[in-house]
């Protein structure tokens, strides 16, 4: 049986417990447990072990030791558990995460989570817009040249592919925006943009879900219009072109009766069954559809021109 500890050995003991870097608990283990010091410093040395887990960020050991100094630490490690969650959540993306137990370092992480949140949507929106230039015309937000021509691309494919049992055809649109230089001439360019745009909004507007609209440069606009016969296309087409005149567009001195001429092609059996190549077969329904633009011009402009 051990004999019992002075008062200054007993004061060592507990200070080298509590200070001693080099402690051991091996200097306890002649100690009985169930004696209230000897209980006191396995409380001591568990508290110890826990504390030191803890500042090496061990979340997972916990303590067998009880009362209030213990229970706050395990409060602790509890909270900083909890915490890890949440900043796994934060790194997913949950932005919601808020901490409310733990003083000012709940401040500084509900600050981060906030910034963080506002730091994603900032680039969201910068990856849209950057989404935005490459695929759509800047101006008038109707698609540009290089992702009409991809689409279109994959438009022909997919016509080549099925026409053997739909048989439809499709039908590539030119406008160009009659008389609109002097628009321009008169009015400024700022006054021409905006006119561009509401005309490509109305033009949107009045196109089918199906249909490829691009702002093809300047004021020359290019619509695909696939899955329908020839004389429905014109119709369409015609129909576009109503709607894209039916109202006055309002100008700085007056309202401005802004027109439109198209010029047709159409893209059928002989092209897509035949030798096929979709760049010459896109570039050739462009230049019969410019060509008999031309022709919509020469006859009076806001009209369209399907054949000549």
């Amino acid at each position: 049986m051990t004999a019992p500890l002075s008062t200054d050995e007993a004061t060592a003991l507990l200070s080298s417990i509590l200070m001693d870097p080099q402690w051991s608990v091996d200097s306890i283990a002649d100690l009985p447990k169930d004696d209230p010091f000897g209980k006191l410093c396995y409380d001591l040395a568990e508290i110890r072990a826990h504390v030191q887990a803890l500042s090496k960020g061990d979340l997972s050991r916990g303590s067998k030791a009880r009362g209030f100094v213990a229970g706050s630490l395990k409060a602790t490690e509890a909270n900083l558990r909890h915490l890890t969650w949440q900043m796994e959540r934060v790194a997913q993306g949950d932005y919601s995460q808020s901490v409310s137990f733990m003083g000012d370092f709940s401040k500084a992480f509900n600050k981060m989570s906030r910034e963080m949140h506002s730091k994603a949507e900032e680039l969201s929106r910068l990856l849209e817009r950057y989404r935005m230039s490459t695929d759509e015309d800047i101006l008038t937000g109707l698609l540009n040249r290089r992702t009409f021509f991809k689409l279109a691309m994959s438009e022909l494919r997919r016509a080549k592919e099925s026409y053997q049992d739909s048989h439809s055809a499709l039908c590539l649109a030119l406008a160009d925006l009659d008389n609109f230089k002097n628009v321009n001439d008169h009015f400024g360019h700022a006054n021409g943009d905006r006119v561009l745009q509401l005309f490509a909004c109305r033009l949107r507007e009045a196109c089918r879900a199906d249909d490829l609209c691009c702002r093809f440069g300047g004021d020359e606009f290019i619509i695909l219009i696939p899955r329908m016969a020839k004389d429905e296309s014109v119709e369409h087409v015609n129909r576009l072109r109503e709607a894209c005149s039916l109202a006055p567009i309002s100008g700085p001195a007056a309202e401005l009766n802004i027109t439109a001429s198209f010029g047709l092609s159409f893209i059928g059996e002989s092209e897509l069954l035949n030798t096929f190549n979709s760049v010459e077969i896109l570039e050739h329904a462009i230049q019969i559809a410019d060509h008999r633009l031309s022709r919509a011009k020469q006859e009076g402009r806001n009209r369209v021109c399907s054949a000549g």
